[in-house]
C-alpha cells in the first residue's frame, strides 16, 4: 500500500488494513506468519513531515534456536514515528546516519510504502533469539538428543579446556 503524499488533507488519515499471510514480503529464515496481520494507525503531517502512530497484530510461528522445535507466539506491538523526506534519496541507496538520525524514517518526499513500515515494524517486535520457553535446555550437543523430552545416553564429559582452570578451582574450593 501507498500513500501518496501530495494527495492528503490536512485531516488526520485514518487506516485499517488486514495483510494476508502472503501479502507481505515477510521473510525470515527461522520464522513465519500464523496468521494475518492486522495493522492500524493514524497518519498526520505537517508539509512533508510524517507522524505514524498505530499497532499491529499478528502471530508469528519461530523455530526455537536452542532445541530447534516450532512454536507460535502472538506479536501486539504499538508504534510512534516520524517520516521525514530525503531529498535527492533513492530506494537502492545507503544513506550515512547520525545518532540522532535513529529515531527518525526517512522516505522519497513522494510517497509512503506503508507495507515496507509494517515489515520493519514486525522486525523490530521481533525477539532476537527465538526460545520456546525460558527453561528450553535445547539439544544434546553429543547425539543431538532433545533435552526437554528427557536425558540423552551420553555421558556428557567432555570438558571445555579453557575453563578448566576454573574447575580446579572449584574442586579446591569444595575441599
Amino acid at each position: 500500500m501507498i500513500i501518496e503524499i501530495e494527495r492528503l488533507t490536512p485531516e488526520p488519515l485514518h487506516v485499517e488494513h488486514m495483510y494476508s499471510i502472503g501479502a507481505l514480503l515477510f521473510k525470515h529464515e527461522d520464522a513465519a506468519l500464523e496468521k494475518p496481520v492486522a495493522a492500524s494507525f493514524v497518519l498526520t503531517h505537517n508539509e512533508k513531515d510524517l507522524y505514524v502512530k498505530g499497532t499491529l497484530q499478528t502471530a508469528i510461528r519461530y523455530q526455537c534456536s536452542r532445541c530447534l522445535k516450532e512454536f507460535s507466539s502472538p506479536l501486539d506491538t504499538s508504534f510512534d514515528l516520524l517520516y521525514l523526506p530525503q531529498a535527492g534519496w533513492k530506494k537502492d541507496e545507503e544513506i550515512e546516519l547520525k545518532d540522532e538520525d535513529l529515531e527518525v524514517g526517512y522516505y522519497d518526499g513522494v510517497s509512503l510504502d506503508v507495507d515496507l513500515m509494517v515489515l520493519e515494524q514486525i522486525e523490530l517486535a521481533m525477539p532476537m533469539k527465538f526460545i520456546c520457553h525460558v527453561g528450553c535446555k535445547g539439544l544434546c550437543p553429543s547425539c543431538g538428543a532433545n533435552l526437554n523430552e528427557g536425558s540423552c545416553p551420553c555421558k556428557n564429559e567432555s570438558k571445555d579446556s579453557r575453563l578448566a582452570v576454573l574447575q580446579d578451582y572449584r574442586n579446591k574450593m569444595n575441599k
